[in-house]
């Protein structure tokens, strides 16, 4: 028996949760930064918010930082995370948006609202409709995907019947 350690190849599954991991770090820092930027230009960022300048550029140096960055990671996070026990599986992608109306300091709660509601589905876009100074109007582009099995076993659940109460 000869004293050198045996190399394992490592597994697809190995290579997916080491790819998960460290998408979640970089999430996680990216996430760090992202605070550290709002608590540094608190002021700003309040001043653009409540003010009547059309030109915000504290929320778009936020935006192109790091939301844009979040995004994407989010989404590769959320890909990574699936796992493959859907191979094989036939699949259907439902895509929808949903219309947010509301004041611009109110807009933030309104879409974490919203995205709360739809949330087994994927946030693809924000897209903004209008905005000025009071109030703004956005669509977020969702995608929700689902198995044939799934699919199958909603259609044949019976609907529950309205309580009269």
């Amino acid at each position: 028996m000869s004293g050198k350690p045996t190399r394992t190849h490592p597994t697809k599954s190995d290579h997916v949760r080491r790819a998960y991991g460290i998408m979640a770090d970089i999430r996680g820092a990216l996430y760090q930064k992202l605070a550290e930027y709002v608590l540094a230009n608190e002021g700003r960022v309040r001043q653009e918010i409540m003010g009547e300048e059309s030109y915000s550029f504290c929320l778009q140096q936020m935006d192109e930082l790091y939301l844009n960055k979040l995004n994407i990671i989010e989404r590769a996070v959320a890909e990574l995370g699936r796992g493959s026990e859907r191979e094989g599986q036939a699949t259907t992608m439902t895509y929808e948006t949903v219309e947010v109306v509301a004041r611009r300091e109110d807009l933030p709660q309104k879409v974490a609202d919203a995205l709360a509601e739809h949330g087994d589905a994927d946030l693809l876009d924000v897209c903004v409709l209008r905005a000025d100074d009071k109030q703004a109007e956005i669509l977020l582009v969702l995608a929700r995907e689902e198995s044939e099995a799934s699919l199958t076993a909603a259609q044949a659940q019976p609907p529950t019947p309205p309580d009269d109460r």
